[in-house]
């Protein structure tokens, strides 16, 4: 098939913007790699490529039915829904990016979508069935309201909110703002919901009020949760994390990571126990090392009273009785299933986990001492023989979320290969907030001062100062590069405005910005001395620096910025943090040019 010709939108200044989307304009028929193109200008052609790259499933975490009869997990990049129970796997497409579902019955279950803002009702039992309704976005995660039976879904962006929605009704019924964005929701009792937020490493509690929710407290964590659960009676809640210190002082230990449980009293958000996962065998090498329990992604209350946790880092199924913490484990390193994220029990005592990175669900019956798997893809031996650049991206994936004998990984603080909001000391003792690893390719050098070339080199990293990795892989390192260069950049926000684009563009260039965030990349890929940017810090900080130059695509969606993150926004970027006006010319900006200025930047 080939790629029809697609009408550009210029913005000024030699930059043009297209919009190419398979779904509407036809997928190429090469599936992985380079694809040429041709770009039209005044009548001159001009040669380029892009990078196809086509996406395999990826499981990732469960909703439940109210019997426990099914449980279904979303597939963001194939944009399907995949339905468990008894023995069957039922597939079934919804629209762009699934990010969550709950079931409101044990027929019915929601979806919420990343790119599109749209909740999606979807019958099992008849897959025409299915209701649609648009919400302000971009929606996030959602739970069922046992109360009103029906569904609270999280809204994120710039203005986080709590939408309730009625069933099966299906219209808006109230909005409850929220200080920081959802990653996870659930109800400790009819009148009083939990939520779990990256952004600010918190849990809070909202009760049942007039018109929606309203405060009833919070717990502060220190690292955002990588998994949060309830327990069946709705008394304790589970949270895992890389990090806890209650008296919320920085932690200034390099790169320090100790993955934990947390159990939380989920009536008064108090801890009532503290659990450390990440633990030694006999396999180390020498002391400290660390091969058990690392990067917990999944976990669920079990029938028998225990905790079931999944393991990313170390590829480890536990069966976990608390108070006691000692574990019953069930390791996969001899099946293709690794990496896991999701684990749900079933009302037959069935576990159902997913593993996104193998692209494949895996079954365990009560009595079995060994998972089955159910393959969602092709296996490794057939990428292998068909698309081998499609292989190295799913290796590359696992070797991302795999511990290193320190017990480091790299989704340990780039959490689902995006930032965890917090700030690191990376080894000289002060805190710089960590960054997002998506949409890195062609941005060459990486970290913050430029000083890797390559994304492979990072693995120098792990195996030096992090001791390396239990499991041996041959090509590591190009394989981490191909699935990290595979990840799309955040998609923007905002809401086009043509017009202010353009204006903003020509503020953009007249300010100077073009220098070193250069066209197309919107990044001259170099380094800078600090001074010559913020002689100011410079000489705060009493030592030579370089930074790097940063693309700002997807910028918006990078909070904080600068070198150090001391920027909260990017007007004060341009307002607060420019005191020698020399991070482009911006003194002189009124208050229309710098509005016109942040609206451009924000659609990058």
């Amino acid at each position: 098939l080939s790629l029809p010709s697609l009408a550009a939108e210029n913005l000024g200044h030699g930059l043009f913007r297209v919009d190419y989307d398979p779904r509407l304009h036809g997928r190429p028929s090469q599936q992985e790699g380079e694809l040429a193109v041709t770009v039209n200008v005044d009548g001159t052609a001009h040669a380029r490529s892009l990078r196809v790259v086509t996406p395999l499933p990826h499981p990732r975490w469960f909703c439940r039915s109210p019997s426990g009869v099914r449980a279904a997990t979303p597939s963001e990049e194939t944009d399907e829904l995949i339905i468990v129970g008894g023995r069957s796997v039922l597939r079934l497409p919804v629209g762009d990016g699934p990010l969550d579902c709950a079931f409101v019955d044990d027929a019915h279950v929601a979806v919420s979508h990343r790119h599109a803002n749209e909740l999606w009702l979807l019958n099992v039992d008849d897959a025409s069935d299915v209701r649609k309704l648009s919400l302000p976005g971009p929606l996030g995660r959602l739970v069922t309201d046992p109360q009103t039976h029906g569904l609270c879904v999280a809204r994120g962006g710039t203005e986080p909110e709590l939408l309730q929605v009625a069933w099966p009704a299906l219209s808006m019924r109230a909005v409850t703002p929220l200080p920081a964005a959802a990653e996870w929701l659930g109800f400790a009792a009819p009148d009083r919901l939990l939520v779990a937020s990256r952004a600010d490493a918190a849990v809070r509690a909202f009760n049942r009020a007039a018109g929606g929710f309203e405060p009833a407290g919070q717990l502060a964590l220190s690292r955002p949760a990588g998994s949060v659960a309830l327990d069946v009676q709705r008394a304790r809640l589970f949270v895992t994390v890389t990090d806890f210190r209650t008296a919320r002082e920085p932690q200034l230990g390099n790169h320090f990571v100790q993955d934990q449980l947390l159990v939380v009293d989920s009536a008064q958000l108090r801890g009532v126990q503290r659990v450390l996962t990440a633990r030694r065998s006999e396999r180390q090498t020498k002391p400290g090392d660390m091969d058990q329990g690392g990067s917990p992604l999944g976990s669920w209350p079990l029938q028998d009273g225990r905790l079931a946790l999944v393991f990313a880092g170390t590829d480890e199924l536990w069966r976990l009785p608390l108070p006691e913490a000692e574990p019953e484990r069930l390791h996969f390193e001899d099946q293709p299933f690794y990496a896991p994220h999701g684990v749900v029990e079933l009302a037959d005592g069935q576990l159902w986990l997913s593993s996104p990175a193998a692209g494949a669900l895996a079954v365990l019956p009560p009595a079995a001492a060994r998972i089955a798997i159910v393959a969602l893809g092709p296996s490794d031996r057939e990428l292998l023989a068909r698309e081998p650049l499609a292989l190295q991206r799913r290796i590359g994936e696992r070797g991302f979320y795999e511990s290193t004998r320190s017990g480091i990984a790299c989704q340990s603080c780039h959490l689902h290969a995006d930032d965890d909001g917090v700030a690191y000391n990376l080894g000289d003792h002060r805190l710089i907030p960590n960054l997002s690893v998506r949409g890195l390719l062609g941005t060459a050098p990486y970290l913050r001062d430029g000083s890797y070339p390559r994304i492979s080199d990072l693995d120098d990293v792990a195996q030096d100062l992090y001791r390396g990795y239990v499991r041996e892989q041959p090509g590591r390192r190009a394989c981490l590069q191909a699935f990290i260069e595979s990840l799309p950049r955040t998609r923007p926000m905002v809401q086009r405005d043509a017009a202010a684009e353009r204006r903003g563009l020509a503020v953009y260039v007249r300010a100077g910005c073009a220098r070193c965030h250069s066209f197309p990349a919107f990044t001259n890929l170099g380094q800078l001395p600090l001074a010559a940017l913020f002689p100011e810090i410079a000489k705060e900080l009493g030592k030579p620096e370089t930074v790097d130059v940063p693309s700002l695509l997807s910028v918006a969606g990078s909070a904080p910025y600068l070198n150090d993150g001391r920027a909260a926004t990017l007007e004060s970027v341009l307002s607060d943090h420019n005191r020698a006006n020399l991070h482009g010319d911006t003194r002189g900006l009124s208050a229309s040019e710098r509005a016109d200025l942040l609206r451009f930047l924000a659609s990058l």
